[in-house]
């Protein structure tokens, strides 16, 4: 549960957190006033507010959140500190209960009261609009062309009227004024296959982006998105489309357009979260399972590659990797994800790290941070300059109340990179395979084995990813903060190992399995993100 102190504190210095200026109470909410609690019903989550700072100060600051007000005038009102209200409006706000004031522009229609609703209570879903106006102005000035079977393009155009303006397309290319194509497939569709392809390469050459749904069987692609801006073209994201031999029912088409109409909503409002634009659902419509699913740029597409040569037939396994975890332009971001990081279980992550709480522990000299602010001779690594390399690769800066601080930029401020130190000849350190416990600064000794480690250098350090730690708050994510965290502490290894005057090497190839083993940890769960060996003629 998110807190008013730590919600109110994180978003006087973080500039993703957007609390309003001018606060409104969102419209379509209904609010509860109970001898102990405030309950607030009609947002994507039931709130409960309680103690008695909510049932002091909430009532009263609620009736005045009209849009009208800012923090300073509430708080004069309400004869309470400023900071006491902003932190109050804050949590409201992450909540869902409140939004900003009306824009200055007014909208150019007016909105019916059940859309205006709907936009307004489920608008912090995303967060993507400060005030509902702003979807609703997204939504009047979108204009979807559909083209397809006439019978789907009409059911989608009746699902989409009066919230978005639609018209199923006369020619086999967008009018003028089209924001938005749609492209409808279908196993009876038998238009000639040069008409979706002379469709696809009118919007590519416009920049009009492109939204397809594709039916086959039992089963619904709600995608993909096509804009020449941000994705790949439609050849290269539909290389992998697949067949479904099942016989559909009635009422499969009629659902499949009800849960694109969805998501296509959820795309020009961005009032509630979508996988668009950067991946797309593939739903079962006999069980309502879905999964989302993306792609990338073919090496050598005439169309949206860079490279010379043959078209390949799909993307690389990394490309794609790449592609399905790759975040939205910033037009599409969900700025509700962003205030996940302050849950207290994640805020909990960054204070979590391996201990190895049975090995021997080996205090390290306490690292002397100032030498870093000259250029040093060339040495050979000590114990002193050892303990400096590993605080600044993978260690704690400073450990407050709030947050950890850390020397090396680190994903979500998890800290991912785990270091194991392989000790050869290092003066002041004996032989063997360490463990760096950064929130204590010492070594765990794991092993006197290093020849499980081949080298000859007379340290190498091996940095691993907490995989599993990372995941609890990134998911699939995670992979790609482990390897990005890595890449920040190689740099920061190197940079240090320069200044100190230390021969540093990464090593462009390793034996996994070897290495794991000498570690004593599951490559799978832990990976080796780099081994670096220090010392020596390098």
């Amino acid at each position: 549960m998110i807190t008013a102190e730590t919600i109110g504190t994180a978003a006087r210095f973080d500039p993703q957190l957007r609390v309003p200026r001018h606060p409104r109470l969102r419209r379509g909410l209904v609010v509860g006033y109970e001898p102990d609690q405030v309950v607030v019903l009609g947002t994507p989550k039931k709130q409960l507010f309680r103690g008695r700072s909510a049932t002091d100060l909430l009532p009263a600051l609620l009736e005045r959140l009209d849009g009208t007000r800012n923090h300073d005038e509430l708080a004069r009102e309400l004869g309470r500190p400023e900071e006491v209200v902003f932190k109050a409006l804050s949590l409201l706000w992450t909540c869902g209960v409140v939004e900003e004031g009306p824009p200055d522009r007014p909208l150019a229609r007016e909105v019916e009261d059940e859309l205006a609703d709907f936009l307004s209570r489920v608008g912090s879903a995303t967060e993507a609009n400060p005030a509902w106006e702003q979807a609703a102005a997204r939504l009047q000035t979108t204009r979807v062309e559909v083209f397809g079977p006439a019978t789907v393009s009409g059911l989608l155009r009746r699902e989409l009227t009066g919230s978005v303006p639609a018209a199923v397309g006369d020619d086999c290319l967008p009018s003028a004024g089209t924001t938005l194509a749609v492209l409808i497939e279908t196993p009876d569709d038998h238009a000639p296959a040069d008409r979706r392809q002379a469709l696809a390469a009118h919007c590519w050459n416009k920049g009009v982006p492109l939204l397809r749904l594709r039916l086959s069987g039992r089963r619904a692609a709600l995608g993909p998105f096509v804009d020449p801006r941000t994705t790949p073209c439609l050849d290269c994201l539909t290389v992998d489309d697949e067949t479904d031999e099942r016989t559909p029912l009635d009422g499969d088409v009629e659902l499949a357009v009800a849960l694109f109409a969805r998501d296509l909503f959820a795309a020009v409002s961005r009032t509630t979260p979508s996988p668009l634009p950067m991946r797309w659902r593939l739903v079962d419509l006999e069980t309502l399972a879905h999964r989302d699913t993306s792609s990338a740029t073919r090496p050598g597409c005439p169309r949206c590659s860079i490279a010379e040569g043959p078209t390949a037939e799909r993307a690389s396994l990394a490309t794609r990797f790449e592609a399905s975890v790759a975040m939205p332009p910033k037009e599409f971001a969900d700025l509700k994800a962003h205030q996940m990081h302050y849950k207290p279980s994640n805020l909990a992550l960054q204070r979590v790290s391996r201990t190895w709480p049975v090995a021997p522990a080996v205090e390290l000299p306490p690292p002397s941070h100032e030498r870093l602010s000259r250029q040093w001779p060339p040495s050979e690594p000590t114990a002193g300059t050892l303990s400096l390399l590993l605080s600044v690769t993978a260690g704690i800066r400073a450990d407050s109340a709030e947050r950890v601080a850390r020397w090396t930029a680190s994903g979500g401020n998890i800290g991912s990179v785990t270091a194991y130190a392989v000790v050869r000849d290092v003066p002041g350190v004996e032989p063997g395979i360490y463990g760096y416990v950064a929130t204590e600064h010492r070594l765990a000794r794991l092993s006197s084995g290093i020849g499980t480690v081949p080298g000859d250098s007379p340290a190498t350090v091996v940095l691993t990813g907490d995989f599993p730690k990372v995941a609890q708050k990134y998911s699939a994510f995670a992979l790609r903060i482990v390897l990005l965290d890595s890449g920040c502490a190689q740099a920061t290894a190197r940079e240090a190992a320069r200044t100190l005057g230390l021969g540093l090497a990464l090593r462009p190839h390793w034996d996994d399995d070897g290495i794991a083993a000498g570690l004593g940890i599951n490559p799978d769960v832990e990976p080796i993100t780099a081994v670096i060996d220090l010392g020596g003629n390098r």
